[in-house]
């Protein structure tokens, strides 16, 4: 092979191997590009906290979610006040969440309802200022096994007070 086609190879593979350059676009580009923003988010059905009363075997009237789930307050939270923020905890007492604050839940008396902001943002429920919790554990509607679980987690009554049999 001449000394040429051996440059003009090189040539050819070196080209072929640099890295292509990048583009980058400016913080006004990239807003241009996604289009205008939308407006409020909308709210759908699943968004809208729905609380009914069922029957648990292990503590009696207990409140639950829609899918009858029970609930459960933490005697360490404060007035509106979630202490179960991190991973660790939430991942084992999921707060019941309500997008805009919306709640359904009829026969229930609506001054014990409410929401509190969590710090990122989310509406947890609260039932007598108390936010409230699913449980991982819990299999079936009306279980109740987190009741009592460390001495602070309580399934949470119709009146917004620790369920007792």
């Amino acid at each position: 092979m001449s000394r040429f086609a051996v440059l003009a190879l090189l040539v050819c593979l070196g080209a072929c191997a640099a890295p292509p350059e990048q583009e980058t676009a400016s913080l006004a580009e990239l807003e241009a590009a996604a289009g205008p923003v939308a407006g409020p988010t909308q709210i759908l059905p699943g968004d809208i906290a729905k609380l009914q009363v069922v029957e648990s075997p292990a503590v009696g009237a207990v409140i639950a979610d829609r899918e009858r789930n029970t609930l459960y307050f933490n005697t360490q939270d404060g007035p509106s006040k979630s202490t179960c923020l991190e991973p660790e905890c939430t991942l084992v007492w999921p707060p019941l969440l309500a997008a805009g604050g919306k709640i359904e839940a009829p026969g229930f008396d609506q001054a014990l309802l409410g929401t509190t902001k969590r710090p990122d943002g989310l509406e947890q429920v609260t039932i007598a200022g108390k936010p409230v919790y699913r449980y991982v554990d819990d299999e079936v509607a009306g279980d109740a096994t987190g009741h009592g679980v460390d001495d602070k987690w309580f399934a949470i009554s119709p009146t917004g007070s620790k369920a007792t049999r």
